[in-house]
């Protein structure tokens, strides 16, 4: 049996962060240029300090942390590959010079590790929907065995096309979804014919009835690992190595916008639906041994339906059909111009698209106060706040803890409910078609702000602690409360409050935020800012979730908090708790 086949690598876990790590190539001086050790470790150096990644041990070799990198990049054409071993630095190579003839891009050079235009075209898409486009012509040109990754003996095969026939059989045949377990099972075939994948899916199914029959979570889990250890011992890998890669497998293809997750399962993306029927009936065409074919389709991006003009307006008129039964007026929806360019269409698409997920995400936010929403929130904000109990064991693993604190707090603010601004306007983060989170809320200024209909909310989180904490957070959290107070009040006469979330709250801080003066030149900007733990901010949202209360209330309980801020950090942090346990009281 042939290795499991996977996107990416398990080092580039997170799909999302493959734009920044391009536009740190771009900007260095390594692109076309990181061949050897010494490359691959000034790039890990540069990933490092742009934050794309995080160098955790200085002390040892981390180049390999470069070059998994640039595997990554090269794997899925984002930049070109070295196919001669003896290729130096700085020196062409045929292969890929005769892939840039059938592009026909005057911009590529025929150095190895050179950024592509799928790789181009990925930098500069600023839009959340144009990045997707791109992973998804990226996976949808990918295939294996290739000139870039070789697997003797193996037929030809398309992992993305794959998925796609084998999704297709399995929510026909059962109607649900694709799970952990199950994505492991399907990632150690590789095929295409249509009776084949029925077999694979009457494993899946095999599997689901053993699991209905099976009591406890500990049980279904044993089972789980029973299915998946034989495939692994057969490929001379590791149980939780198959796991890794289901992982790995499930963040890829949803970040093609073709799939979505639904209660922990892979699904299709309902809106995605024509251009999922349009792949599957276009068929699939493995460029096999045409290297020069296959590298020419990687480098420069798949096509899809709506490359063309019909696919275009196909989705144009349904997106506007989508909106129209959301009752938005006509004449707020874009119009096609006479004699449009396929580019003019996919802008209107895309723009459609951008309203089209607002809305849902309008629908999203109306039912995060009911079960089991409210609850999944708090059971995020107690793993990230490390507790660690039962209700935080179904949780999939959190691997950037800082965006998904402001989500979830986010998520607790949208149940608390009684907006004024919309869920898209609350959150400075950026979420994907299911709205989860996209990495942290950029600089100059707050995570989140909640407008309310008397008052407004400016709210900031973070993970740092100790002294740290004040550095890093003291003076922007202060700056932005008091330009969001210079601007709301400005704008409707609405008192600012800010609060500040954080697993501890360092007195240095405390006592920053106690004063709570902001100077604009030599006018004292003064601002009330309210520090509370994490774990103080959870008390109040399970008392939420059992008794019902306004953000009004809430309002009173910071109002409550600023009070005895006279005293100094250590004690007016004491009066913030009693004030939040008597809060918790009154509720209840």
């Amino acid at each position: 049996m042939s290795s499991p086949w996977a996107f990416g690598n398990t080092t580039v876990r997170n799909p999302l962060r493959i734009r920044s790590g391009l536009i740190v190539l771009k900007n260095s001086a390594l692109n076309g240029f990181l061949i050897g050790k010494s490359q691959e470790l000034k790039f890990a150096e540069l990933l490092d300090a742009a934050g794309v990644v995080e160098i955790k041990n200085p002390s040892r070799d981390y180049s390999d942390l470069g070059r998994k990198w640039r595997s990554c990049f090269s794997q899925l054409g984002f930049i070109t590959h070295k196919f001669s071993r003896g290729t130096e630095l700085g020196k062409t190579e045929p292969l890929i010079g005769s892939a840039i003839k059938l592009i026909g891009d005057r911009r590529m050079t025929g150095l190895p590790f050179e950024i592509t235009p799928i790789g181009r075209r990925l930098i500069d898409a600023e839009s959340f929907p144009e990045q997707q486009e791109c992973m998804l012509r990226a996976l949808k040109s990918y295939e294996i065995p290739s000139a870039i990754e070789a697997h003797n003996g193996v037929t030809p095969f398309k992992p993305l096309f794959f998925m796609l026939q084998a999704l297709t059989e399995l929510l026909a045949q059962t109607g649900t979804g694709l799970s952990g377990v199950e994505m492991g099972v399907l990632q150690v075939f590789r095929t295409h014919d249509p009776d084949e994948i029925k077999d694979i899916i009457a494993l899946i199914v095999k599997y689901r009835e053993l699991c209905q029959n099976t009591d406890g979570t500990v049980a279904k889990r044993m089972l789980g690992r029973k299915t998946l250890e034989p495939f692994a011992d057969n490929m001379g890998i590791r149980f939780e190595s198959l796991n890794d890669y289901a992982d790995l497998n499930f963040r890829y293809l949803r970040h093609t916008g073709l799939f979505s997750y639904r209660g922990r399962r892979l699904v299709f993306n309902s809106d995605k639906q024509a251009i999922i029927d349009a792949i599957l009936s276009d068929g699939v065409k493995p460029a096999g041994a045409n290297n020069e074919q296959y590298l020419a389709g990687l480098w420069a991006g798949a096509p899809l339906p709506t490359d063309d003009e019909r696919g275009a307006l196909s989705e144009i008129t349904r997106y506007r059909n989508l909106l129209a039964n959301c009752d938005i007026p006509p004449d707020l929806l874009p119009d096609v111009p006479e004699h449009p360019s396929i580019a003019d269409m996919n802008m209107i698409r895309l723009r459609l698209e951008k309203m089209r997920q607002d809305q849902l995400e309008l629908q999203y936010a109306a039912i995060q106060a009911e079960e089991p929403y409210i609850s999944e929130t708090i059971a995020y904000l107690k793993k990230l706040d490390n507790q660690n109990d039962e209700c935080t064991k179904n949780l999939e693993k959190i691997d950037d803890k800082a965006a998904y604190l402001e989500w979830a707090v986010w998520r607790a603010f949208l149940a608390i409910d009684s907006l004024v601004n919309p869920a898209y306007e609350a959150r400075r983060f950026r979420v994907d078609q299911d709205f989860y989170p996209i990495g942290c809320a950029p600089g100059r200024g707050p995570d989140m702000i909640f407008i309310f209909e008397d008052f407004a909310f400016v709210v900031e989180v973070t993970l740092t602690s100790s002294s740290r904490q004040e550095a890093a957070e003291g003076e922007p959290v202060r700056r932005h409360v008091a330009m969001e107070k210079e601007r709301i009040a400005g704008e409707s006469g609405k008192p600012v409050y800010g609060l500040f979330l954080a697993g501890t709250i360092d007195n240095n801080t405390a006592e920053t935020f106690r004063i709570g003066v902001w100077y604009n030149g030599d006018n004292p900007e003064f601002i009330n800012i309210v520090p509370l733990k994490l774990s103080q901010f959870i008390q109040i949202m399970v008392v939420f979730r059992e008794r019902r209360f306004s953000a009004a209330r809430l309002r009173q309980l910071l109002d409550t908090c600023l009070i005895p801020r006279n005293a100094h950090a250590p004690a007016w942090k004491k009066e913030i708790e009693t004030s939040v346990m008597d809060f918790i009281s009154s509720i209840t």
